[in-house]
């Protein structure tokens, strides 16, 4: 499958993260702010509507104590000129017309009193108003029909009546009056600290909302950054939902998984173009390990034919033994230079990680049969498997090694060692006694196309590339390099917990 194949198969696949992200309800920023600033103006409107309304109650209560004041003023009235007569015999004509006047404000506004106070109260001063304005009246008819001293005996009872129900007439009103001024002082109450509440209110809303709002942006933008990060360490596993719905943050996560999966198109590409590199590197030991095997298959196979009837029947089993032998051996060698260059989808197995790392040991020891580097590897017996897959494993330790050949000298020494590491993991270490990294170029060794190599011996990919693999198998690759004596790398990879022999 060529690079263009796989490309054209990631721009036309919807992955399944993606596609569960579109399928979450939408829930976007621009309808939260909306939907924050309509709940904040429809607050502001009953408040508002609230303020009106307690604006006009208190009108009307200004209205009704204006009204029970001017009431309270004509009954007042009523009991000076009342006096008057009794001590004067004058103003009893200006008594009925005060007590008119208070039973027409009476008459006027008792439905507007509906709201006031006490209902009993207001019964009992149109009560006794109309028995007090009609003991007036018997007076005035007295006074008419009887002048002189003949009207003084039933003048005395009525008297009596016009004290009684004057005085509840007076003391109900004045009640009345006190108790609505009582309510439009708790009223005015009111609206003066309805502001300064709402004010108080609004203060810890903004508050609220900011952070809200904040926490909104931030979280999301924060978890942002740190997926970029985690993809710049070469790690292309898809960005997962913070949330259970859609919104703008949604639209970036699926651009970002759209852009790993074309990286991880490109990065496949850029795998299998440095695996070709190592596969001429490796032809070249190949190659020169072949030649001994078929050098003494062709040997055998002349000395057999030319002294066959001199030999014994045992002599030519044992030279067919050789050629089998021989032929064995290499077998052997192309079938491992096959194995790493077949090519396979990405599959994730339990390995023996010792014996993964045993044969790319082989398939490198090759190479450094031809320089002369002798490569000692160590396994710890017992290990437990690690899930990965095979291939791409296979082709960070040759990475590694081939690294390190590349890096040591004449008396160099490779030593690869696989053990138990901390925790859940296992590490393969491959050490070389080169001249190790210099402090200023060791943070960059891992950037894609960074190499210290010289023009066409390296790509700058290999490190970058094995990264990004071992990212994948949820691991991490550490570097310890002394400048003119070592460098260490050191693979650490998860392995089943339960699966562990200590």
């Amino acid at each position: 499958m060529t690079p263009d194949t796989i490309a054209a198969q990631g721009k036309n696949h919807i992955a399944a993260d993606e596609k569960d992200l579109l399928e979450r309800p939408a829930f976007s920023f621009r309808f939260q702010i909306i939907l924050g600033f309509f709940t904040f103006f429809i607050l502001s409107v009953v408040v508002t509507v609230g303020a009106m309304i307690t604006i006009n109650q208190i009108e009307k209560k200004i209205t009704t104590v204006q009204t029970w004041e001017q009431f309270l003023f004509n009954i007042e009235q009523a009991r000076r000129w009342e006096k008057n007569f009794f001590l004067y015999g004058t103003n009893l004509e200006d008594a009925l017309s005060s007590t008119t006047e208070a039973q027409a404000i009476l008459a006027e506004n008792l439905k507007k009193f509906e709201g006031s106070s006490i209902p009993a109260a207001k019964e009992n001063i149109k009560k006794h108003l109309d028995l007090y304005h009609g003991r007036l009246l018997q007076l005035n008819q007295l006074v008419k029909e009887s002048p002189g001293q003949r009207i003084i005996l039933r003048a005395d009872e009525i008297e009596s009546d016009l004290r009684r129900y004057g005085a509840s007439i007076v003391g109900d009103a004045a009640d009345l009056t006190t108790k609505e001024h009582d309510l439009l002082f708790r009223w005015l109450q009111l609206v003066q600290r309805v502001p300064a509440y709402f004010l108080v209110f609004l203060f810890f809303l903004m508050i609220y909302m900011t952070r809200f709002l904040s926490r909104r942006f931030m979280k999301p933008l924060k978890y942002l950054v740190n997926e970029t990060r985690r993809i710049a360490r070469g790690d292309f596993t898809p960005v997962q939902p913070l949330r259970k719905f859609r919104d703008e943050f949604t639209t970036v996560e699926v651009a970002i998984n759209r852009m790993l999966r074309e990286l991880e198109s490109r990065q496949n590409s850029l795998i299998e173009s440095h695996k070709l590199r190592a596969v001429g590197i490796l032809t070249a030991g190949v190659a020169h390990e072949l030649n001994n095997p078929i050098n003494n298959i062709m040997l055998t196979a002349h000395s057999l034919l030319d002294e066959y009837d001199d030999l014994t029947k045992d002599e030519q089993i044992d030279m067919i033994k050789d050629i089998i032998g021989e032929t064995d051996r290499s077998r052997g060698i192309v079938h491992n230079l096959l194995d790493f260059t077949r090519e396979n989808k990405a599959t994730y197995d339990a390995i023996d990680l010792g014996s993964l790392v045993e044969e790319t040991t082989k398939l490198a020891k090759n190479q450094a049969r031809v320089r002369g580097i002798p490569i000692k590897l160590d396994v710890q017996p017992g290990l437990p498997p690690v899930l990965g897959d095979r291939q791409k494993l296979k082709q960070v330790f040759l990475n590694l090694i081939m690294n390190a050949l590349d890096a040591v000298g004449q008396n160099g020494l490779i030593q690869v060692r696989v053990r138990y590491h901390k925790l859940n993991y296992l590490s393969v270490q491959i050490e070389d006694n080169g001249n190790g990294i210099p402090p200023d170029v060791l943070p960059h060794i891992f950037d894609p196309f960074f190499t210290t190599k010289p023009v066409g011996k390296g790509t700058g990919l290999g490190l970058s590339v094995s990264r990004g693999i071992i990212n994948k198998h949820r691991g991490r690759i550490e570097v310890d390099s002394k400048p003119g004596a070592y460098t260490i790398f050191n693979v650490i990879l998860p392995y089943y917990p339960g699966s562990a022999n200590g």
